[in-house]
């Protein structure tokens, strides 16, 4: 582990072997009381019941207790594992013990071998080659930067691309059977009208995403850290926001390819996988004569936009690199000898002083030239420069579309997309450019000239203290056990557990508090943790029972059946697929290190130091295999220690001598027998663990990832009021002083970006509850996988459009608004602003719908419960025409050099995009949950009179002789 995780997770197990000590010796020095009031004078028969049923008991009720925990605070996971074992031999061999010192003698070796472990396993973690949460972090930077350099040139292929294909036809490669071909698209989420470039740039994206999560969730443990360095954590942070504010612009970039397939869709052009063609654009008659123009446009469009596009890339690649090497992020390249002056650039390198200026310039250059790419699209389009700033509007109906307006729409439409695209591209260059700003700033200020010792504040270690099982150290309360996938957890909010009883008013007296008070227990007793604790107690107590009935007690002793309970602490889990996957890979480990010991012991002719040696390099290349390959932690783990306990053992007998090994009533094995009671113990332990996780009822992933998609759902609704509230802020100019902590606007940023970190490091461990899900077995119908797969990719790409919204918006903050913005006039821009901001309140946005749409998937998905009928979903394109209806000239083209109009073209886009989602998202969760349909229908003849009254929480069918009933 590095540094910081290590010690934190030292530090708690040590407080767990600690107080499994003192437990222990409570436990054993009780079970000696009861054997002195049961044993008659003068009896010296060994076993004891009442002690045996005293040690059970603690036994029992310790392995509930901590389970519970372990659920409860999933950080405890470690600590808990060290505690069960420390008590389950001590609890076992309990019965055996006399005296209470006796106890103590073993309680005492117990805890020698426990610290001892972790003293060396401490000096190798600081002195052995060490790693230190900075620079797994530091290493996390290197790799996201470079991600970043990729997904420009991604970004630039893709981009140029455009020059010559036809954006909005079906991509017709190579035929493959449809079976495999099915299964590539599943598994890819594929578009009809996704291009390779396409596919290559959105895979990028992907990765850049959960690298972001993942730098999310290590940074904490690095801030904490006492370090030698130069970047200390408030760097650390900086550096973070800006690779944030990198990563927004450029998530946008990527949803380009999404734009182009939603038009072919929306046109009839191409059909798309997941979504019928029912939500056509009815300005637009999707003619071929209209796409074979379109793709025209685009394609001169995107040949005028190479240039710049090329050279502002280029830029923002070197600028990249120029912030890594002054941080010190990578190394600096070696220079080549063939580098001589004449191949040198006038223009200043990365790494040199003026480069920041040259970047700026580049930047700026850019942001200037945007009128030449619009005058190209005018003249496509055949307008003058007089046409093109005073586009005509389209009609008032908005039912009636003459051909005017829907040309009107398309060329808006088109005008949006390119300010979209120069935008983003312009605003990624701006938040590099601050990256590198702050980099030449630690170099002015001298703090990269040489290190300097780094200590933590008190105030961060004091969050550190309390954090320690609450919202940010763990994901949310409900979820699965995870130490095998090693998946992150997430607080959800209060909302999610709501405070309100509907049977009982807020206590008044002091009788009633105290009602309150006992109500916890039986609360406490049938919560999910308690029934999880409870099948471990009993899982444990399976085999542990052995060890406490007198005909049984010298076999459970002797064939080392402690080992399987063992088993049973470490590998039990909540969900029945991670239980069978455990299952196997905890036997497919015990069989490996089987096969790896005889290798060992044998390969060397039994010599002990060729047998150590041989040792280390199993351990060093299954240590590579467990980092290389984290899925099957469960495998490498169980096999590295089974097989340490193997060898360990068989060098123990030939130092100590065979009288030595069996003085505690262990029978010595030679290794060819050792080897597979070991893999028979964990074979039986963890089918005992099995067991217990289905019986007497399973709780699945199928159930955990419904929970936890709903969960996304509702933090998803909240993300999108925070995001509304933050738009409306800077629209009316109430986010205060920005430099303030207590402002409004930055109490805003600081929960926005929480939340939308939580839901990075959320959305990608869905898809591990679906991985899981793939172990469990199917007893009726399918899992409907594809339906969470369209539900998780909805939610993902509404993320990225509100964080999208959110990073445009900035231009319209009252407070340097449009400071990055060349040629701009601070009057002209809050003037334009304001008139949005009237228009806007007076039509009254449909946000606060989105939100209680999505709070209304999150409680359909999480408690299984059909939709409402006739929701009404907000419609995308009203607030184009009904400003334009306001105020026919607010929109007009001649606005373009605002930064709040380039803003509103994104938001516009973007939110069409969203509503989009919205939709397939509702229709996917539809399809899962069903809508409750009230609609009656009356059927009449000539003989009879019928009439159907259909009500149904399942797509509308009432029962098996029911009719589909039709909406009103």
């Amino acid at each position: 582990m590095p540094r910081a995780k290590y010690f934190q997770t030292l530090i708690l197990n040590i407080l767990g072997v600690c107080i499994g000590s003192a437990i222990a010796l409570l436990g054993i020095w009780s079970g000696i009381k009861a054997r002195e009031h049961t044993t008659p004078p003068g009896s010296v028969e060994r076993y004891n019941s009442s002690q045996a049923a005293v040690c059970a008991i603690w036994l029992f009720a310790n392995i509930y207790f901590v389970n519970v925990m372990r659920a409860k605070i999933p950080a405890l996971q470690f600590p808990v594992i060290m505690y069960s074992i420390f008590t389950n031999v001590a609890f076992t061999y309990a019965p055996l013990f006399q005296t209470v010192s006796q106890g103590e003698s073993l309680v005492k070796k117990l805890l020698e071998g426990f610290l001892t472990a972790f003293a060396i396993a401490t000096g190798v973690n600081l002195f052995i080659i060490p790693i230190t949460s900075r620079t797994v972090v530091f290493k996390e930077m290197e790799g996201y930067i470079d991600l970043l350099r990729k997904i420009l040139g991604a970004q630039t292929a893709y981009l140029q691309s455009l020059e010559t294909t036809d954006m909005f036809a079906e991509v017709r490669g190579e035929e493959k059977p449809d079976k495999d071909r099915k299964k590539r698209n599943n598994k890819a989420n594929l578009h009809p009208a996704q291009t390779p470039q396409a596919a290559a740039l959105k895979s990028a994206i992907a990765g850049l995403k959960g690298l972001h999560g993942k730098i999310y969730g290590d940074l904490p443990f690095a801030k904490r850290e006492i370090a030698f360095g130069k970047l200390d954590a408030k760097d650390l942070d900086e550096i973070f926001n800006r690779f944030r504010a990198i990563l927004i612009p450029l998530v946008g970039l990527s949803t380009i390819t999404d734009i182009f397939e939603r038009i072919a869709e929306r046109r009839g052009w191409v059909r798309g996988a997941n979504t019928p063609h029912d939500q056509a654009e009815s300005w637009d008659p999707a003619e071929d004569e209209a796409k074979t123009e379109e793709k025209r446009v685009w394609n001169e469009v995107m040949k005028t936009l190479h240039e710049p596009f090329t050279v502002i890339v280029a830029a923002m690649n070197e600028g990249l690199q120029h912030a890594s090497l002054l941080l010190e992020i990578t190394k600096p390249p070696r220079k080549r000898k063939s580098e001589d002056e004449e191949s040198k650039s006038p223009d200043p390198k990365p790494g040199q002083p003026e480069f920041s200026k040259f970047l700026s310039n580049k930047i700026n250059d850019f942001y200037g030239a945007r009128g030449t790419t619009l005058k190209a699209w005018a003249r496509e389009k055949g307008l003058s420069a007089d046409q093109f700033d005073h586009l005509h509007g389209p009609s008032v109906d908005k039912n009636m579309f003459t051909d005017t307006d829907s040309q009107h729409f398309r060329d808006q439409q088109q005008l949006y997309l390119i300010l979209y695209m120069e935008f983003l591209l312009y605003s990624t260059g701006v938040a590099i450019l601050e990256l590198v700003d702050f980099a030449d700033k630690k170099v002015a200020e001298g703090f990269m000239e040489k290190n300097r010792l780094i200590m933590p504040g008190g105030r961060r270690l004091k969050k550190w203290v309390l954090s320690i099982g609450k919202e940010d150290s763990s994901i949310d309360t409900e979820s699965p056990d995870s130490l095998e996938n090693g998946s992150k957890n997430v607080y959800m909010g209060a909302g999610f557990n709501p405070r309100k009883d509907p049977e009982h008013l807020p206590p008044a007296t002091i009788w009633q508090h105290f009602g309150n008070g006992l109500r916890v227990v039986p609360r406490f007793l049938g919560s999910t943790e308690s029934a999880f604790g409870f099948r471990v107690a009993c899982a444990t107590l399976t085999i542990g029972i052995v060890a406490f009935l007198k005909d049984t007690q010298v076999f459970f002793i002797q064939q080392r059946l402690v080992w399987a309970m063992i088993i049973i602490a470490i590998g039990m889990t909540m969900t029945s697929g991670q239980s069978i996957f455990g299952f196997l890979m905890r036997v497919g480990g015990t069989a490996l290190s089987m096969v790896f010991s005889f290798i060992i012991w044998y390969i060397v002719d039994e010599k002990t130091p060729g047998i150590i040696v041989f040792l280390w390099l199993f351990i060093f290349l299954e240590m590579y295999l467990f980092l290389k390959f984290p899925r099957f932690i469960a495998v490498w783990i169980v096999c590295i220690v089974t097989q340490v306990m193997i060898i360990g053992y068989e060098l123990q007998v030939r130092k100590i001598g065979v009288a030595a090994a069996t003085a505690s009533g262990q029978p010595y094995y030679p290794i060819y027998e050792l080897a597979p009671y070991r893999l028979a113990c964990v074979a039986g332990g963890s089918f005992v663990a099995f067991i217990w996780t289905i019986f007497p009822y399973p709780i699945s992933d199928r159930s955990w990832l419904r929970r936890d998609l709903g969960s996304t759902l509702y933090l998803l609704a909240n993300y999108h009021s925070i995001v509304h509230s933050t738009i409306d802020a800077r629209m009316h100019g109430t986010e205060g002083d920005m430099d303030l902590k207590t402002s409004p606007g930055r109490r805003l940023e600081k929960v926005r970006h929480k939340v939308f970190g939580k839901l990075l490091l959320l959305l990608p461990s869905l898809e591990q509850h679906a991985d899981w899900e793939k172990w469990e077995l199917t007893i009726g119908g399918k899992f409907p996988r594809e339906s969470y797969e369209n539900i998780t990719l909805r939610a993902t790409n509404i993320m990225n459009y509100l964080s999208l919204i959110s990073y445009a918006t900035q231009s319209w903050s009252a407070k340097d608004g449009g400071k990055d913005y060349p040629n701009n006039i601070p009057t002209a821009r809050r003037a334009w602003l304001h008139d949005l901001t009237l228009l806007v309140d007076k039509i009254g946005p449909t946000s606060h719908t989105v939100t209680s749409i999505l709070s209304m998937l999150s409680a359909s998905v999480r408690m299984g419960s059909a939709l409402p009928p006739y929701m009404q979903l907000p419609e995308p394109y009203n607030l184009n025409k009904r400003l334009e209806a306001l105020d026919s000239g607010i929109l007009d083209a001649r606005h373009v050099e605002e930064p709040g109009y380039s803003a509103y073209a994104v938001m516009q886009v973007t939110s069409g995009l969203m509503m989009d989602d919205l939709r397939r998202l509702v229709d996917s969760v539809r399809e899962l949950v069903g809508e409750t349909d009230f609609s009656f229908r009356v059927d009449t003849s000539e003989s009879s009179f019928e009439s159907t009254v259909i009500g149904s929480e399942n797509d509308g069918v009432g029962g098996t002789k029911g009719k589909k009933g039709k909406r009103d």
